[in-house]
């Protein structure tokens, strides 16, 4: 099997990092540099009936993913945001409240690979230097 350019991995990336204030921590720029992909939490300052309605649609795409051996981590955080996952029956994956953009890329950078890269088990994998030959 020839593998694809998708990392099967998606941040859950809080509103605060997708629209950074001047001077803040952007989460796309840190997300593409390693190759995440990337579902938008809801704004915090949207209404509690919308909010609870678009965590309930991100929770159903990440319980897609991680039934499909997708890596999911979280960026910042999302009041409801667990109780969402746990409709599902996931948890909240590993995150991070980063406090700068280096740590951000480190976080990301650092997760093992996971399970829906290499289908064939972890000793198809190439290595850890598959990430960095990213197209």
């Amino acid at each position: 099997m020839e593998r694809d350019d998708r990392s099967f991995r998606v941040a859950l990336v809080a509103d605060g990092y997708v629209n950074p204030p001047p001077g803040g921590v952007d989460g796309i720029a840190a997300a593409a540099e390693t190759g995440w992909g990337v579902l938008q939490l809801p704004a915090e300052d949207y209404p509690a009936g919308v909010a609870q309605r678009l965590l309930a649609e991100v929770a159903e795409q990440a319980e897609e993913f991680w039934r499909h051996g997708y890596d999911l981590v979280l960026v910042g955080q999302r009041d409801g945001l667990s109780e969402a996952l746990a409709q599902v029956g996931l948890a909240v994956p590993a995150g991070i409240v980063p406090p700068g953009p280096a740590e951000l890329v480190d976080f990301l950078s650092s997760r093992p690979n996971p399970a829906a890269a290499f289908p064939a088990g972890p000793e198809s994998s190439p290595g850890p230097d598959v990430t960095a030959d990213r197209r």
